[in-house]
């Protein structure tokens, strides 16, 4: 079932994941004929998703036959729940998938374990991207090991039908800050019914975790190490610990429970609660839910001001090709027509993300629905404002929205302090990277 927890997380850790070390000089990788442009080939492409990702994907495959017809692509689609225990076992049996959808979460695992080709190194045209996007995908020891097949930024939706049932105005997303968040979120629930809270607990998703880390002057990672302090991470929770002692948001048994429901079930999408937090590729599946639509702002800052936000932009997937392939021509040239084709981007819209792409963005753009302009409108919109883009997440950092979710549980239900629960967390990813 796709939750809100597995729909912000950026994924789970990766059992088994020490047998990428099998994908050596004689692992063999998909399966291909090679011999180079015009000859047949045979790619296996591996992607999770949804119905609508699985179509949209399934008729880009088709479509390509029009560019290629010498080419055959198997499709693999998946599951997020299966997809990465099945991907580290063909890797770890030489079995590896020609094209991968691949998440920033375990980029570094698949990469330093040589799983990746250097897509650049292999004549991957990125001229038109937008500057930033590219290096996303880069890696020390590999090149551009990966691309991005759409871009996204952390960002607060808000119902603005709960917002007028209280009252209340929505904020200025240039000035406000926590602490206003905060006193937002408490006058919707003052004013609205029983059950109805101003916004869902937010303190166990990691990609809040990053922009307020970020704010404080560090960072989820440097080094390949925890790029945050303790005093930050005690800072966190005590913010986290007054959403629910403030009765902005719920308590601890109805956080849990919430983040543990389908998307379409949750104290948002059924007007139960004014704001939440998503990723601005998931605006379209929240938009959908909500009966006036959504409105898109930037997360809050600590010092009022939007520029000092430290947003970014998070490739929302990438595409990679094994560095094992048998035929990477064939295999490169896919993926150029994936991320720099506007036919392509006309039929995978902006489901996995806004186009890295700026002339395939431009082409599809005009066709857009309501709801997906608003998810390339409030990129377009942080453009200038962003900060520098985070370090790759190090191998072991899988695990850390896990670790950050136990950590703020048990605190929620009183388990642990504010700074016990700072400790654990940096205590937690500490040893996950060691």
């Amino acid at each position: 079932m796709f939750t809100r927890r597995n729909a912000l997380a950026l994924g789970l850790a990766v059992p088994g994941l020490a047998g990428l070390a099998a994908c050596g000089p004689n692992a063999s990788g998909g399966s291909g004929g090679g011999g180079g442009e015009g000859s047949a080939a045979t790619l296996r492409l591996a992607w999770w998703g949804n119905p609508t990702r699985d179509e949209n994907t399934q008729n880009v495959v088709e479509a390509y036959k029009e560019v290629d017809d010498a080419v055959t692509i198997n499709p693999e689609p998946g599951e997020w729940s299966g997809y990465w225990d099945k991907l580290a076992t063909q890797t770890a049996g030489g079995d590896f998938p020609d094209i991968v959808q691949m998440d920033e979460k375990y980029l570094a695992e698949y990469g330093g374990r040589g799983a990746l080709l250097d897509l650049a190194g292999a004549g991957l045209n990125t001229e038109d991207f937008v500057p930033g996007s590219v290096e996303v995908g880069e890696l020390p020891d590999v090149g551009l090991a990966a691309i991005n097949a759409g871009l996204n930024s952390f960002a607060f939706l808000l119902n603005p039908v709960v917002f007028e049932e209280a009252g209340v105005d929505i904020p200025d997303d240039t000035t406000w800050t926590w602490d206003d968040l905060i006193d937002t979120a408490v006058a919707i629930s003052e004013n609205t019914e029983d059950g109805t809270f101003g916004m869902t607990q937010m303190g166990t998703q990691q990609g809040l975790f990053q922009v307020y880390v970020r704010q404080a002057g560090q960072d989820q990672y440097k080094d390949g190490a925890a790029g945050f302090d303790i005093e930050t991470a005690t800072g966190w929770y005590e913010w986290t610990k007054k959403i629910q002692d403030s009765g902005a948001g719920p308590d601890a048994s109805i956080a849990v429970e919430d983040a543990a429901k389908a998307i379409d079930q949750s104290l948002f999408a059924t007007g139960k609660a004014a704001i939440t937090v998503a990723w601005s590729n998931q605006v379209v599946a929240h938009d959908g839910l909500v009966p006036e639509g959504v409105v898109v702002l930037r997360p809050p800052s600590m010092t009022g001001s939007a520029a000092d936000a430290q947003l970014w932009y998070k490739a929302s997937m990438y595409w990679a090709v094994s560095a094992k392939t048998a035929d990477p021509e064939a295999a490169v040239a896919f993926v150029d027509y994936l991320v720099n084709s506007p036919d392509a981007g006309a039929i995978l819209s902006v489901e996995r993300g806004v186009p890295g792409n700026l002339t395939v963005r431009e082409a599809i753009v005009p066709d857009l629905d309501e709801a997906n302009k608003k998810a390339v409108d409030f990129l377009e919109s942080i453009e200038s404002e962003l900060g520098d883009a985070p370090e790759i997440t190090p191998q072991g950092g899988g695990q850390f929205e896990d670790i950050l979710t136990r950590a703020g549980e048990e605190m929620l239900f009183g388990t642990l302090t504010p700074a016990e629960a700072g400790q654990r967390v940096l205590d937690d990813l500490t040893a996950a990277l060691g």
